[in-house]
């Protein structure tokens, strides 16, 4: 059996750059895992190497040329686009966030809307000492807290007051699914913060299927913390108004939402405010993430070996 050494040399060169890139990458977010499932990648290079160092000599074969370029052409192409899209526009915005742990929270009240039937969103108000200080921290809870990366409101986005969303039920009165704010009994030391204000913009700015479709912008609060942050909406009062570890972020304007917390602002009328996890690191679709880890990050790597291929037959001005 003939083995053609060029198919080999490149497919050294494709692991090597693999190793490199995946290193590198590892300082992002999540992207530790992509070792885990490496051995996939080593098996999606053996069958190349297999292919093109001794089924097919692509320097002395047009055809093999033209299916080598298309199918890695794809694979560059195709993980490029769905990786860097899936990474950074879903799964890095909340994965990036810092937070750091304080051990004095408590939930002193909440506000709760029925998204027009896409969500139940509970904004909670968070009490948490801070550097010896007293502070107000803006947490939620919502019961698509798991939701899929495909539903919307999109679990894994900032929403901001005016932006549109593709909604179960339309309505044409928002506040006919509004509920009424929850006062959580406390001990009178505490200090309840529940207000009723509704000087909230409406904005017609994007147009998306959502709006065609009758549904109205979010105008709730002016900023809806991603769902995957929130805890989930059947805990008990027991359990999340105890005493008890959290983390804070203070989110957008750092300095701002410092203020804005040490201030205890209304959190429905502020973009910067102090922002409050009960758990980290925060949620994330799983099975999605390795989906596109598998079927987007290795053939983007992959692809690689027809990089080299075309610099090889550049330099050899074939």
């Amino acid at each position: 059996m003939k083995i053609y050494k060029l198919g080999i040399q490149l497919s050294l060169l494709t692991l090597i750059s693999a190793l490199i890139v995946t290193f590198c990458f590892q300082a992002l977010p999540l992207m530790s895992i992509a070792w885990s499932y490496f051995y996939i990648f080593l098996i999606l290079l053996a069958i190349n190497t297999i292919v093109f160092s001794i089924l097919i000599d692509p320097l002395n074969s047009d055809a093999a040329i033209i299916i080598k370029s298309i199918v890695f052409g794809l694979f560059f192409i195709g993980g490029v686009i769905t990786f860097f899209v899936m990474y950074f526009v879903i799964f890095y915005p909340t994965q990036s966030i810092t937070f750091e742990p304080v051990n004095d929270c408590q939930v002193q009240g909440k506000l709760t809307k029925n998204l027009q039937g896409s969500e139940s969103y509970s904004m909670l108000y968070v009490n948490f000492k801070y550097k010896g200080q007293n502070m107000l921290g803006y947490g939620c809870q919502s019961n698509q807290n798991t939701r899929t990366v495909g539903g919307e409101p999109f679990p894994y986005k900032f929403i901001t007051n005016g932006t549109y969303y593709d909604c179960v039920n339309p309505v044409k009165d928002q506040n006919s699914y509004d509920v009424a704010p929850q006062k959580i009994a406390l001990s009178k030391r505490q200090r309840v913060v529940i207000y009723n204000q509704n000087n909230y913009y409406h904005s017609s700015s994007r147009q998306n299927r959502g709006k065609s479709k009758g549904c109205q912008p979010y105008n709730f609060s002016q900023v809806k913390i991603p769902s995957w942050v929130c805890v989930d909406f059947k805990m008990s009062q027991d359990n999340l108004t105890k005493p008890q570890k959290c983390y804070v972020n203070f989110y957008n304007n750092e300095d701002k939402a410092y203020e804005n917390a040490q201030e205890r602002r209304e959190l429905r009328g502020v973009n910067n405010f102090a922002l409050i996890s009960f758990q980290y690191p925060l949620y994330y679709q799983q099975d999605a993430f390795n989906y596109m880890i598998i079927f987007a990050y290795y053939p983007l790597l992959l692809s690689f070996d027809l990089i080299y291929f075309v610099i090889y037959l550049g330099y050899n001005g074939l």
